[in-house]
């Protein structure tokens, strides 16, 4: 096994930070998705998690590896060149000495090797993720504002309002209900979405709420909201659903595929070169509308876990 040194960053001013970014940006380039959530580094951020550099002694100022461990969870990514050589195997190791507990890890679509990793650790499989793409010449091109998409009476669309505070209290909570049973989505917090929104891809008109008018005499209340996330790069805009909800009090008035069409609406206003989703495998219902619009499946991802007396989450691209 190779011998690593790992470094905690200290703070979120800790230079590491960058480092992993460079290191998670470089493994996404070379993967076509990113290994590390974006949960599991706000974890990190706000110290909740730890954030580790793993570095070779023939080169301790180059990162290898970045593992974030905490709250029952590990995500563990390891540089495209440095892959192949026992690095995974070596980090993987010192994370799981730090995480007591049921350990869960995803491997990013077709990865033998990370697979085999996994299943040498003891790992085995318990949950599939889909990634989903649009052609983006099938977003809708006759130039309509979103938010006028028609709602249904008693319903308002609007875009999230960073300078109203009820807002952000009114998301989180419909978030919270619509994705009650998620492992991820559903635990994001005002404090997590405070950290989200100042995030260089947050833009507010990309975050679109549903009101609830009959019930203004209850204060903000929304009934579902779509939320994307645009990136800006060289190789070009990628538009991803990040994230469509309905409240369960709400289901079955087909309100999930007016905030489908409006988030397709919106992503046709910046023109993207990539049109993608993440969606849970065995959600047949949301497969079957994103199918229905255009959507298919282009990659698929496993979550492995390893069975101990406590529960744990993790992520992993080695």
């Amino acid at each position: 096994m190779n011998r690593l040194d790992a470094v905690e960053a200290r703070g979120a001013a800790d230079p590491r930070f960058g480092e992993a970014r460079a290191v998670i940006a470089a493994a996404e380039a070379a993967d076509g998705a990113s290994p590390v959530s974006d949960q599991a580094m706000l974890a990190a951020t706000q110290g909740l998690r730890s954030l580790l550099s793993f570095t070779e002694p023939t080169s301790p100022a180059e990162s290898v590896a970045i593992g974030v461990v905490g709250q029952g969870e590990v995500d563990l990514v390891v540089r495209p060149d440095a892959r192949g050589r026992g690095v995974g195997t070596a980090a993987l190791d010192a994370l799981l000495r730090r995480e007591e507990g049921e350990l869960k890890a995803w491997a990013h679509g077709e990865n033998p090797a990370a697979e085999a990793l996994l299943r040498s650790a003891g790992f085995a499989p318990v949950r599939s993720l889909f990634r989903m793409s649009l052609d983006p010449a099938l977003l809708p091109r006759d130039g309509r504002d979103p938010l006028a998409v028609p709602a249904p009476e008693g319903f308002a669309l609007r875009a999230f309002d960073p300078e109203e505070p009820d807002d952000a209290d009114a998301w989180v909570r419909v978030n919270a209900a619509a994705f009650a049973e998620h492992p991820e989505q559903g635990r994001i917090t005002d404090a997590d979405f405070s950290l989200m929104r100042e995030e260089a891809w947050f833009d507010p008109a990309d975050l679109i709420l549903l009101a609830d008018l009959g019930a203004a005499s209850e204060g903000n209340v929304l009934a579902g909201s779509t939320w994307i996330k645009t990136v800006r790069e060289e190789s070009g805009v990628e538009c991803e659903l990040y994230a469509v909800g309905v409240h369960p009090d709400y289901a079955g008035r087909g309100l999930g595929r007016l905030l489908l069409d409006v988030t397709l609406a919106r992503m046709a206003e910046h023109a993207p070169d990539r049109v993608t989703l993440y969606v849970d495998g065995d959600n047949e219902r949301a497969v079957r509308m994103y199918e229905t619009a255009g959507f298919t499946v282009c990659s698929r991802s496993r979550q492995w876990a390893r069975p101990a007396a406590t529960r744990a989450s993790a992520r992993m691209d080695a």
